[in-house]
């Protein structure tokens, strides 16, 4: 079923006609009509499309995050990078910007380096002293017999015992139907961005946690660290999950 088939099903389920629709949010009768025949130019694209689609489903009950899934597999989406893609979603926090460098902090670097100039002819100056003195006093010492060299340790001293990593492994195996996926690391890198067609297998292993979005959990079959976990949630359902080096196949 397409989007715009999901789009008119949902709005005459809910017993609610196109003018309706537009009089209660405003959205013009000829954009919806072209949303739910799955024409996103006269909505201004596909930015737009999103924002209409989410006050659309609220409407008429409706999955908003299953059908804005369903919008950027049919038009491409999926190839922009993940991270913009969660942010869009409300799945992670937009990056905040950098501040630009103020007169403040070049205030402060500049008092900085006025403090450096005067302190390293002083420090210089005892460190000459001090050294002179010491010099003074290894020289009036006279050896003796007596004294034994430190032992020295040598490498196999002490050994180094190697510690093996665990690692995070998960398979995603589209058993039932076809799925967008996509995959993050904890630092947010995108790992994988794609549609799993029925049929098709993809399998993830790193040291580090890894975030899991899954447009049809329904769909799909995990296995987590080497157990069988199951689907994830139902057919047309929008999963976040989270594995570690040390999740169960519950998670």
């Amino acid at each position: 079923m397409s989007l715009g088939s999901a789009l008119q099903q949902a709005r005459l389920a809910a017993g609610l006609s196109i003018a309706e629709i537009s009089d209660a949010t405003r959205i013009r009768q000829n954009v919806i009509t072209d949303l739910e025949n799955d024409n996103f130019s006269s909505c201004g694209g596909v930015a737009y499309a999103r924002g209409h689609i989410r006050t659309i489903a609220k409407m008429v009950n409706s999955d908003a995050d299953a059908l804005i899934v369903e919008l950027e597999t049919t038009t491409g989406e999926l190839d922009r990078p993940m991270i913009d893609l969660l942010t869009e979603n409300f799945a992670t926090p937009p990056k905040s910007e950098k501040s630009g460098f103020s007169y403040k902090t070049l205030s402060m670097v500049a008092a900085g380096v006025l403090a450096l100039l005067v302190l390293v002819p002083t420090v210089n100056g005892f460190m000459h002293t001090n050294t002179a003195k010491k010099v003074a006093t290894v020289a009036l010492a006279a050896p003796s017999a007596s004294n034994t060299p430190a032992p020295v340790n040598t490498p196999s001293d002490n050994p180094v015992v190697a510690t093996k990593t665990s690692a995070v492994t998960v398979v995603v195996d589209a058993t039932a139907g076809s799925t967008w996926l996509g995959v993050t690391d904890s630092s947010g890198a995108q790992v994988f961005a794609g549609k799993l067609s029925k049929g098709q297998t993809q399998s993830f292993e790193n040291n580090q946690p890894l975030n899991f979005v899954i447009g049809n959990a329904g769909a799909v079959n995990l296995t987590v660290n080497g157990q069988n976990a199951g689907a994830p949630g139902a057919i047309g359902e929008v999963v976040h999950l989270q594995f570690g080096p040390g999740s169960s196949a519950q998670g």
